[in-house]
């Protein structure tokens, strides 16, 4: 075999290579945070306020995973002037991710059964309003 057949197939061979990992990286599923990240970002400053709000609370939205739920609490006190939203972010797909109004009983609990919930890590993020003050807490959990 002469040295210009050798040169044609590794040239060749080289073209090969790049079609397919060009092929396969197309393929991939590429998820954003959300799916107006963007306008989110525009927004970041009123985050920072609701997390510096949250932070200056005097009670903490606590959490607990048992067998077959997700518990959020919060004093009994708190409920009647709180509305907001638990979002359950899973950064490896955005196909499971869950958002829930927040609807706290007389206890100031507030169950999720684990069944609306796949498997993985989880950004526990939970966001609400106040008497006219956004807050804003994260966490990250695990769901087995």
């Amino acid at each position: 075999m002469s040295w210009s057949y050798r040169i044609t197939t590794l040239y060749l061979g080289f073209v090969a290579l790049i079609v397919t990992l060009v092929t396969i990286s197309s393929r991939q599923k590429i998820d954003l945070e959300s799916k107006d990240y963007y306008q989110q970002e525009l927004k970041y400053q009123d985050k920072l306020q609701a997390i510096y709000n949250a932070s200056g609370l005097n009670w903490k939205m606590e959490h607990s995973i048992d067998n077959k739920n997700v518990t959020i609490s919060i004093p009994s006190d708190q409920i009647t002037a709180l509305s907001g939203e638990i979002y359950f972010f899973c950064p490896a797909n955005s196909d499971n991710d869950l958002k829930i109004k927040m609807n706290f009983d007389k206890t100031g609990k507030q169950v999720i059964s684990k069944t609306k919930l796949k498997p993985g890590a989880y950004k526990l993020k939970l966001s609400w309003s106040t008497n006219g003050k956004d807050y804003f807490a994260e966490k990250v959990i695990k769901i087995k």
